[in-house]
């Protein structure tokens, strides 16, 4: 069973929502329709990662000494962490047919 999938029909959902869209935005499940919103568990995922990849990041910066590095370790690792924690979206729209 996959950790983002759709509530109403199980598909899966694509990493680049989880990634790229804002809190506010609406997910619309590819087979079955059903409108899908970010959960608390998310926004409180996210502003954590925020914080603590600044502090990986100035932490990884007085060992490796190359931005670009570092940058992409810490975003190697937001994005494992992100991806990791199950059950980020809900259901907006209950009333779908599949």
């Amino acid at each position: 069973m996959a950790k983002h999938q759709c509530p109403n029909c199980h598909s899966p959902i694509s990493l680049s929502y989880l990634l790229f869209s804002k809190y506010t935005t609406q997910y619309c499940c590819v087979k079955c329709s059903a409108l899908m919103a970010s959960n608390r568990r998310r926004k409180i995922t996210g502003l954590t990662l925020v914080f603590f990849s600044a502090f990986l990041f100035s932490l990884t910066n007085s060992y490796i000494q190359d931005p670009l590095l570092t940058t992409l370790v810490t975003f190697i690792i937001f994005i494992s962490i992100i991806w990791l924690v199950p059950n980020q979206v809900e259901l907006v729209d209950e009333n779908v047919g599949s």
